[in-house]
């Protein structure tokens, strides 16, 4: 217990004296392995940590309405990271060699629930090595400190919980379709010049449970999206953030698509379109559009936020407009983002999620 309020108070003294651009999170850092094709991704070793890669990360997001109705949203983070974004990891293994602390992984996890009246976030951060935080992908479980991700091995079965200063959520998970690989066999390319993440998707999951804010208990059902990604070179240092879409589109379709924003107007658009006739469909940049309609403007970067979009898929039929159930969802952490439940209507209707970061 004494060293794992240590290493708290640790990384919470020295973040305060450090920035953290967006880019540089997600760049390479020296002697990082680098990702090579074919990648070879196997259940349930790959839902594990890939430690000698620069970043990743066991991401979920869930749509629910409660018994009378109230839409509401949670997103469930963990990432981790061996680059010395935090703290200087191998300066302090040079004084420690022999102890736990010799371990160069860095933890974040962050909680949200976002409903059309609030939005609380709550992060949390971990030193490797110490046991606060970690995943075990052969019984999987993933957790920091009390909040904790965990179930069978294959994800047809999982438990999700996190408490916050101003929320509680206990949700139960069940698939009821296959983990999707994006990109070419999970091989996820981001920019033209190649940089690129193991990236894979469960996007078919139900979910029961309560969402505890504002005093109040919400017996809540819906549908749930994992992501998983992991790389050493995710980005380079002309791309400035990305715009990042899941739609369930219905219980057997569903759609990821992201862009990738370039300084030098060298944007990146990828996805994936599963389809209940033709399967899993690979997107690129020139199979659709994504087009910002409205922003709002944000205190915390002093910058506009895009809160409605148009997303056409032409040869799918596909054109929706989506809305943000919050425009005020935005997460002001030591990377700060925009992360909310959105609703679309047009060729189809539903609910879904959209992450934004860079601006």
């Amino acid at each position: 217990m004494i060293l794992r309020i240590f290493s708290t108070l640790l990384i919470l003294s020295l973040s305060t004296t450090m920035s953290f651009p967006f880019s540089n999170f997600f760049t390479t850092h020296k002697g990082a392995v680098l990702l090579e094709k074919p990648l070879n991704i196997t259940f349930p070793k790959d839902h594990g940590a890939h430690e000698d890669f620069t970043t990743e990360w066991w991401y979920l997001t869930a749509n629910l309405k409660d018994e009378v109705g109230k839409v509401l949203g949670i997103q469930w983070t963990l990432f981790r990271s061996s680059k010395n974004n935090f703290l200087s990891a191998d300066n302090m293994a040079t004084k420690i060699k022999n102890s736990s602390w010799n371990d160069k992984q860095v933890w974040m996890g962050h909680a949200t629930v976002t409903s059309d009246n609030f939005h609380y976030f709550q992060e949390k951060l971990a030193r490797g090595g110490t046991g606060q935080a970690g995943v075990n992908g052969k019984e999987f479980s993933a957790w920091i400190d009390d909040w904790s991700f965990f179930g069978k091995n294959d994800w047809t079965e999982l438990t999700l919980k996190a408490k916050g200063e101003n929320f509680e959520y206990n949700l139960d998970l069940q698939a009821s379709g296959p983990i999707v690989l994006n990109g070419e066999a999970g091989y996820s390319v981001k920019t033209w010049d190649g940089h690129s993440s193991a990236y894979y998707s469960q996007p078919f999951l139900s979910v029961k449970g309560k969402v505890m804010a504002e005093d109040q208990t919400f017996l809540v059902s819906g549908k749930a999206w994992i992501d998983r990604e992991w790389s050493s070179s995710l980005l380079g240092t002309e791309q400035k953030g990305w715009d990042w879409f899941s739609l369930h589109l219905n219980d057997l379709e569903k759609l990821m698509l992201f862009r990738v924003r370039d300084t030098n107007s060298k944007d990146y658009f990828s996805g994936t379109l599963v389809t209940k006739d033709k399967g899993i469909i690979k997107l690129q940049n020139n199979d659709f559009d994504i087009t910002p309609l409205a922003y709002t403007f944000n205190k915390n970067t002093g910058s506009n936020i895009p809160i409605k979009w148009r997303v056409e898929i032409p040869s799918h039929k596909i054109s929706v407009i989506t809305n943000a159930i919050n425009t005020d969802a935005f997460n002001n952490g030591l990377v700060p983002y925009w992360e909310g439940p959105i609703s679309f209507h047009g060729s189809h209707e539903g609910m879904g999620y959209l992450e934004m970061t860079g601006y």
